[in-house]
């Protein structure tokens, strides 16, 4: 892929194709876990929930809690029981629970075995707007996910240690934790304050999102790869 088709590409699978020996595993896990949250509301079983939050916490080197087996064993047994279930829901409905949970369960796959999963996460996320008709992740959302979390591979910004201020810094951090992006054209007036005349960073601050963990923005901030 060259940075043209990068600009125009509308296909999250390949993306993450061209990413899957580019990134980090944080960067990767992180983009499909936003993708697995824009469907939350179809991730009916705790044990789905719980194996996408192990995953972003381990993403974010807080690390596997000691029974990671366990742990994946109980996302398979959620997908394993709302697949049997399948018939109890209206419509495509059942399909779209089961793609869900497969989706969660990948998400929580070792390092050794997640860079050939990212893909199959973002498949199954996919293929719940297929089955049930879930606007907010169709390719569109999901492509708007990995521009946030990657922005233009092929043009890294520099940022310089002048712009990391207290402020930019306590709106960056506040805005991770929270998961509440909603300041982020202020981090960008803050950022300006500090010096920035980065046109990249600034117009990602104040442009429509979505904004999620990972943001690259917030991560060259947050000094997180």
């Amino acid at each position: 892929m060259i940075e043209a088709e990068w600009l125009i590409e509308y296909d999250p699978v390949l993306m993450l194709e061209f990413l899957r020996s580019k990134s980090s595993d944080r960067k990767l896990r992180l983009s499909v876990c936003a993708c697995v949250r824009r469907i939350w509301r179809l991730l009916e079983d705790d044990r789905s929930q719980e194996a996408v939050e192990e995953a972003e916490r381990f993403a974010d080197g807080i690390g596997w809690p000691q029974d990671r087996r366990e742990l994946c064993h109980r996302a398979s047994e959620a997908y394993t029981e709302i697949h049997d279930r399948r018939n109890e829901y209206p419509d495509g409905l059942g399909q779209a629970r089961i793609f869900a949970a497969q989706a969660a369960e990948h998400s929580a796959r070792t390092p050794e075995e997640f860079e050939n999963y990212a893909e199959e996460v973002v498949k199954a996320v996919l293929a719940c707007s297929r089955c049930a008709g879930y606007k907010f992740a169709e390719p569109d959302a999901l492509v708007s996910i990995l521009r946030d979390i990657f922005g233009n591979p092929f043009r890294p910004v520099t940022f310089s240690l002048a712009w990391r201020t207290s402020t930019v810094v306590a709106l960056a951090s506040q805005m991770y934790e929270s998961r509440d992006f909603g300041a982020m054209p202020i981090l960008a007036d803050a950022l300006q304050d500090a010096g920035c005349d980065s046109a990249d960073v600034l117009n990602h601050c104040r442009g429509e999102g979505p904004h999620v963990r990972g943001c690259w923005v917030v991560d060259l901030v947050l000094g997180k790869e």
